[in-house]
């Protein structure tokens, strides 16, 4: 194994060259397929084991979802969440799946890379964050969404003779505040991209450089380190989660008070 910034190529379709990042998100889809087939196919009423590990992080969600919008919205909210804890949980652990970094291109190139490690995936997994929680907002109260970010309201209202002329500073400050909001959401994507690529990568490093050093190093040595890196994959999994699930949250219940 060696240290690559950016994912290389697998192998092509056509002209396009689909990089080893992606064949390990195919892969961690297809895990979470029949993760899911599993669950379903051994639920009942006396619940399996299986089945007991995915209420119990379903649970674990949607209990926050419900405190802060109620029960009818965190059950329409939860399919999206759910399915970024699980699918970042498996990419986070793709690493520890047997033999999958021993499988090589005909260049010699790793066929699967941990599919968090790609920067660009992560940022993408942010922008959906992003979108989605506008998108939901912007539904629940287009207007009041709107008017978080636009705050023109107070011109409006000095407009109509609602506010003495004399609060006009304070109006601007408002209006100066709505597009640090913009900025701040902005900022949430690279921060949640961020931090899921550094803490998922850094630990590969660390992993790929402790079993390099030399071949005593390479079998019981990495072993904490692997299995650090392992519960880093869960935590980021679950910070992950639940900052999307603060973040579109607090969306919804801004644009529900300003309506």
């Amino acid at each position: 194994m060696h240290i690559e910034l950016a994912p290389v190529e697998a192998f092509k379709i056509g002209d396009y060259s689909v990089p080893n990042s992606m064949t390990a998100t195919v892969a961690t889809t297809l895990i979470l397929i029949v993760f899911a087939l599993l669950v379903r196919r051994k639920a009942g009423v006396i619940p399996s084991r299986l089945q007991v590990l995915f209420e119990e992080m379903f649970m674990m969600f949607y209990e926050k979802l419900e405190e802060g919008l109620g029960e009818k919205r965190a059950k329409k909210i939860i399919p999206l969440i759910m399915t970024f804890f699980l699918f970042i949980l498996v990419a986070n652990q793709f690493i520890l799946i047997p033999f999958a970094s021993s499988i090589v291109t005909a260049e010699g190139g790793e066929f699967f890379r941990t599919p968090t490690t790609d920067y660009s995936l992560t940022l993408a997994l942010g922008l959906i964050v992003m979108v989605a929680a506008h998108g939901i907002a912007l539904f629940v109260s287009p207007l009041g969404h709107i008017g978080n970010y636009f705050r023109i309201a107070g011109f409006i209202d000095i407009i109509k003779g609602k506010r003495p002329v004399g609060e006009l500073l304070q109006v601007f400050i408002e209006l100066f505040l709505g597009f640090l909001e913009i900025i701040g959401d902005l900022i949430k994507v690279i921060s949640l991209g961020s931090r899921l690529f550094g803490n998922i990568f850094a630990g590969e490093v660390v992993i790929i450089v402790i079993s390099g050093l030399m071949f005593a190093t390479q079998f019981i040595v990495p072993i904490p380190f692997i299995a650090l890196a392992a519960f880093a994959g869960l935590i980021q999994a679950f910070v992950f989660a639940l900052l999307s699930t603060l973040f579109i949250s607090n969306n919804i219940i801004h644009a529900s008070h300003q309506h």
